[in-house]
């Protein structure tokens, strides 16, 4: 189910993004207050044409129901485009377990879960990764601990309301050494394409893409590794696929010590076997942020990446200047593109005690940015919403958000995931085995 049709505010007097009061209700379960980002504010924009007044639209503000309890510690989160389906990997589950992988799916404003029982050819995964679709109906689930840290991927389609193996697992081509293949996954919108990381090969880690035309039998099309790269620099720690598929990022967070860089690749339309790397982006100069692109996300048509290490989060800007023809293809060439040096995302203003920005995830229109922080307020945790407008200047969304019911208030809140239409976040502990979800 979608959220976004809500009451919304939009009356506007002034230059300023703020917290409106209404009253909302998602199939009569609850009422809440709403933000809400007002027409002059919000924007968005195509490749090579100007910036645009985007419609006005709601960010996550409220928790949706109690907390959730999953059967283990939670090892990643990541939700569909509309939110309402959620995928949860857990990490190092009681013996016996016979699941690794969550699904939650939304109905009625509830989300229920159902366990997905391990693959039959795993062999000794421990924890995993997931990545679903636009629609929430395909999912890859990664299990980097497979067959000692060689690390494998499992391709699930949701049939009939019920999730479906498709087809044995997917192994690195060419991998070097136990790279946890599947360490981090990334589906295109569309679920066509498929990155997987596998940070620890030999020498510095890889990438690689796979075209899920047949999900029972994905088509391998490119290894990629980061230029320049050095031994440990842990390349593809994590990875991102705009929706469109057209841009790949991957983060290397050990890239030269711990200083870290993103490697972008773009590739032409018509040829999907052909993937260059168009740049490659450190931390702005003069600013110094440890294991930097730990994490990385893109819009949807990727012009626009948040990236972040342990202190701050960065974004940066893809400007196009030109574009070259191809038959009724417009081809995007590595020349005709430039990103900016980055800028630093503003820190919350009612952070308590250690400033720091784990994760920045960016909404599929470029427009709102979820970042979190699971060391503030004494290891409460908090994650905060900031909004672009006007562009290319981001004001933080009101106050934190705070998941409530936890019987430990010191849960280490944070890690948080915002769906690609930027209306459901999704907030996970660090130390137990909880999930909030805010609309």
């Amino acid at each position: 189910m979608s959220f976004g049709n809500v009451p919304r505010d939009l009356n506007l007097s002034s230059l300023s993004v703020f917290r409106s009061t209404a009253s909302k209700s998602i199939n009569g379960f609850f009422s809440a207050n709403i933000r809400t980002v007002g027409a002059l504010f919000q924007y968005q924009r195509v490749p090579s044409e100007p910036w645009v007044t985007a419609e006005s639209r709601t960010v996550p503000a409220t928790q949706l129901g109690n907390l959730y309890t999953l059967p283990a510690p939670i090892k990643a989160l990541n939700l569909n485009f509309d939110g309402s389906t959620l995928a949860v990997t857990l990490l190092n589950p009681a013996i016996g377990s016979t699941s690794l992988l969550s699904v939650l799916s939304n109905t009625a404003g509830v989300y229920s879960q159902q366990a997905i029982p391990l693959p039959p050819d795993a062999v000794g995964v421990t924890n995993g990764s997931a990545s679903l679709s636009d629609n929430g109906k395909i999912l890859a689930f990664g299990g980097g601990t497979d067959n000692g840290n060689i690390g494998a991927v499992w391709i699930y389609a949701d049939v009939a309301g019920v999730w479906t193996l498709q087809g044995p697992k997917i192994t690195g081509p060419g991998e070097i050494g136990a790279g946890q293949f599947g360490y981090k996954l990334s589906l295109s919108g569309s679920g066509n394409l498929l990155a997987v990381s596998s940070p620890f090969e030999t020498p510095a880690g890889a990438a690689y893409i796979f075209n899920l035309s047949s999900l029972s039998n994905p088509t391998f099309v490119a290894r990629i590794v980061g230029t320049p790269i050095n031994p440990g620099s842990l390349f593809g720690w994590d990875v991102c696929f705009s929706a469109d598929g057209s841009t790949l990022a991957v983060g290397a967070s050990n890239y030269f010590s711990t200083n870290g860089s993103v490697f972008i690749f773009t590739k032409f339309q018509t040829q999907q076997s052909q993937w260059s790397q168009q740049a490659y982006l450190p931390s702005p100069p003069g600013v110094s942020i440890q294991y930097f692109a730990y994490n990385v996300s893109l819009s949807a048509d990727g012009n626009i990446l948040a990236a972040s290490g342990n202190n701050n989060a960065v974004i940066y800007y893809r400007q196009r200047s030109g574009a070259q023809s191809l038959g009724a293809q417009s081809l995007w060439a590595q020349s005709f593109a430039s990103w900016s040096s980055g800028s630093l995302l503003p820190l919350p203003y009612d952070s308590v005690g250690v400033i720091t920005q784990y994760l920045a995830i960016i909404s599929q229109d470029g427009n709102s940015i979820c970042t979190s922080n699971i060391n503030n307020n004494g290891n409460v945790g908090a994650s905060w919403i900031f909004s672009q407008g006007p562009p290319e200047t981001w004001t933080q969304n009101g106050p934190a958000f705070v998941g409530t019911g936890a019987i430990n208030t010191a849960t280490q809140q944070g890690y948080s995931k915002i769906s690609g239409n930027g209306h459901v976040a999704a907030v996970q502990d660090n130390t137990e085995a909880l999930l909030w979800i805010f609309v």
